[in-house]
């Protein structure tokens, strides 16, 4: 129980007195995820390296996943085209990929394996990802200046006489600012949402463990929290971003 909470992190680059930026670098984090990625690569490869019509069960896999998100996708975005509902899917299943990996990783039985997004900075990082990309998304659809009035609020377009014009122009000044917090809300809702559930999960696990001296009943808390709640984790995480996206692109 004494290892929960410890960071171990490299303050100086190895070797030299340079310090690190920011606070260091968490060397587990970064470990583990260079680990998720290799492992979603060979996935990957393993289950596409021979495409065929006739899928084998690796491609199976993977063409459910894909075709099941497809169809999230277009089911939230039905006021999008085809073809442009297409493009957000490579985030939104790739989100939900990484993430599960990163939260099921201590399946492998080495030492010094965590899950990365037990770390904030990972889901903070995470969370840049899906908040900036909706951002992205809502300047390109609406353009700079249909976003930023967007941004004024609903009275900002206000017509009829000339005290309602000012009112609602002068309205900006109280729901600009409203607005830019509820991005930095959402920013950092999604954020500790996922490292929360991932860190309660471990601290249950070591808890329990140690209360029961690894008997028993701690081999169903790694099933759950190593299968199930991975996954599902992975789908809010996705299925928030989805739907940040598709709030930048409606008109209010």
């Amino acid at each position: 129980m004494e290892e929960i909470g410890v960071i171990h992190v490299w303050h100086y680059v190895p070797g030299t007195n340079i310090p690190i930026p920011l606070g260091g670098v968490n060397v587990y984090t970064i470990m583990n995820s260079l680990i998720v990625i290799g492992v979603l690569w060979a996935l990957l490869w393993l289950a596409l390296r021979r495409i065929s019509k006739v899928p084998t069960r690796g491609q199976l896999v993977v063409e459910s996943i894909l075709s099941g998100f497809q169809s999230l996708i277009d089911s939230t975005m039905s006021f999008e085209p085809l073809e442009k509902r297409k493009h957000y899917l490579p985030l939104i299943a790739g989100l939900f990929i990484y993430i599960c990996l990163s939260n099921a990783l201590l399946i492998i039985p080495l030492p010094k394996i965590e899950k990365p997004t037990s770390d904030l900075n990972c889901t903070l990082s995470l969370g840049l990802i899906s908040i900036g990309y909706a951002t992205y998304c809502g300047l390109k659809a609406k353009g700079p200046v249909g976003y930023l009035k967007e941004m004024c609020g609903p009275m900002f377009h206000a017509h009829g006489s000339l005290g309602a014009v000012i009112v609602g122009k002068l309205s900006a000044l109280f729901f600009f600012p409203l607005r830019v917090s509820e991005e930095l809300s959402r920013l950092i809702s999604i954020s500790c949402r996922l490292f929360g559930n991932i860190m309660g999960g471990a601290i249950v696990i070591v808890v329990v463990s140690s209360l029961t001296y690894y008997l028993v009943f701690p081999q169903f808390l790694y099933g759950f929290f190593l299968v199930f709640e991975a996954a599902l984790q992975a789908f809010v995480f996705s299925m928030l971003t989805l739907m940040y996206i598709t709030g930048a692109l409606q008109e209010e």
